[in-house]
């Protein structure tokens, strides 16, 4: 880790020094530069910690006058800071801006390294403050206050690595219709078997749902596996992802943004809306008589599972090309 001396926070000649040494090298202006700024930064923070405090200051101990030299008091102490990397924030402005390109990335300093800095930061006052010193628990308190803001801003390149993401199934695209019902047979007659139905009206209504495998509905690694667009209500407690969504509202299509469930597979997914029918009483008469496919899903379509007026109708007309091609 580099420091540089910063001297006096309102000296000038520092930025004159700074703009003279771009041409003569850009690696120490850039850390110079990323320096000034993590110091500003820091007395963002000081000046909030101040201001939060102001409700709890005495009449007799605060005036005009001491607010001025705590003022520069900060200002110098962010300086001294910045020149040390107590934050590191520096280091990372020069590591992504390509300052050091092989610097390793920076380590985050522990807590208690911070906190130390905070307190042990030499103030380099060319100014005499008549012997006021900071408040002791003042000072830790804006220490603790201080690390607090920087954990919740670190960006990802200080924490530890993320844990990787369970690889999600079936991420091949659908080549054709006839592929698809060939890949949904088995998870659907599974199904069909739970409920009572026939295996190729559930089929229809996944190929209706998402235009033969073609618009499942996509999320962060790619695919929700969400076959039957159920949506994310406020018992689900799984992953969900949001997307556009065509509902219909008095016999009019309006386009709206709902949440849906994400699944790891498409099992999942055929295993959910099992689930999800038998859990919701509205499905009950549908559920009551499930072994003619046609009633099944004209029954669950009065129940409310889609807003479309023509859902059931176009899902009989899918379940026609879908037993063809089970033959």
């Amino acid at each position: 880790m580099k420091t540089t001396n910063p001297g006096f926070v309102h000296d000038i000649s520092n930025l004159e020094r700074l703009r003279a040494g771009i041409n003569d090298d850009e690696s120490q202006s850039l850390r110079a530069a990323a320096q000034q700024f993590e110091a500003i930064f820091t007395q963002m923070l000081f000046k909030s910690m101040r201001q939060a405090n102001e409700v709890f200051e005495s009449d007799l101990m605060s005036s005009s006058n001491s607010k001025f030299f705590e003022q520069m008091h900060d200002e110098q102490m962010a300086s001294e800071l910045s020149s040390t990397g107590s934050l590191g924030l520096a280091d990372l402005i020069v590591s992504q801006l390509g300052g050091e390109e092989d610097a390793q990335s920076p380590i985050p300093p522990s807590e208690q390294d911070f906190r130390e800095a905070i307190k042990e930061a030499p103030l380099n006052l060319p100014f005499d403050t008549k012997g006021k010193q900071p408040d002791k628990a003042m000072v830790e308190k804006a220490a603790d206050d201080a690390l607090k803001i920087m954990q919740q801003a670190q960006p990802a390149t200080f924490t530890a690595p993320l844990p990787p993401l369970k690889p999600q199934q079936n991420q091949r695209g659908f080549d054709s219709p006839q592929d698809f019902v060939n890949r949904m047979r088995p998870y659907a007659e599974k199904a069909a078997h739970a409920i009572g139905t026939e295996p190729s009206v559930l089929i229809a209504q996944a190929a209706l749902e998402t235009g033969w495998g073609k618009k499942v509905i996509k999320n962060a690694a790619g695919n929700s596996n969400n076959l039957f667009n159920i949506k994310a209500d406020p018992r689900w407690s799984g992953n969900k992802v949001a997307t556009n969504t065509l509902e219909f509202h008095n016999g009019i299509p309006v386009q709206q943004k709902a949440a849906f469930r994400s699944y790891d597979s498409y099992q999942d997914s055929f295993n959910d809306y099992v689930r999800f029918l038998n859990q919701n009483p509205r499905y009950s008469e549908a559920l009551d008589q499930p072994a003619d496919p046609v009633h099944f899903i004209r029954n669950l379509h009065k129940a409310g599972y889609a807003t479309d007026p023509e859902y059931s109708n176009k899902v009989i007309s899918v379940m026609d090309t879908v037993n063809r091609l089970m033959e």
